[in-house]
C-alpha cells in the first residue's frame, strides 16, 4: 500500500524499516491480538513535507485498520484512533483508579485517550 506514494515519500526519508511483530497481550499495544507488520521511517527534519505525508500514508494503510504505535508520528484523530484499541476502555477505567488526578497524563493523552 506504502508503495504507491513513494515518489511522494522518497525525497523526506532518511532509512524505513519494516518487520514483521507477534501478536500480543497488551492492552494498549498496537500488536494486541494480531500478529503485525510494523512500518518505520526516519525522516528528514521537514516538519511542513511529513505533517503532509502521514495523513496519505495513513489513508493507503486504513484498509488494514492500523494502529499507530504511541511514541511515534500519526495525525489519526481521536475518533479513528479509539476503535482500534478494543481494551481501551478497561485501560482508562484502570488509569483512573490508579492515577484519579491525572498526575501521569498529558495533553496529548488527555486528548488521545481520555477525552469523551
Amino acid at each position: 500500500a506504502v508503495e504507491r506514494l513513494r515518489d511522494r515519500i522518497t525525497p523526506h526519508l532518511l532509512i524505513s524499516e519494516i518487520r514483521t511483530v507477534a501478536a500480543d497481550d497488551l492492552w494498549m499495544s498496537p500488536c494486541y491480538k494480531r500478529p503485525s507488520v510494523a512500518i518505520h521511517f526516519t525522516w528528514k527534519q521537514e516538519w511542513p513535507a511529513v505533517k503532509r505525508l502521514l495523513p496519505l500514508i495513513e489513508r493507503e494503510l486504513s484498509p488494514f485498520q492500523p494502529r499507530p504505535h504511541w511514541a511515534k508520528l500519526f495525525t489519526l484523530s481521536p475518533s479513528e484512533l479509539r476503535p482500534r484499541y478494543e481494551k481501551l476502555g478497561d485501560f482508562v477505567q484502570l488509569v483512573k483508579k490508579y492515577d484519579p488526578a491525572g498526575k501521569f497524563r498529558n495533553d496529548y493523552l488527555n486528548t488521545n485517550l481520555f477525552a469523551d
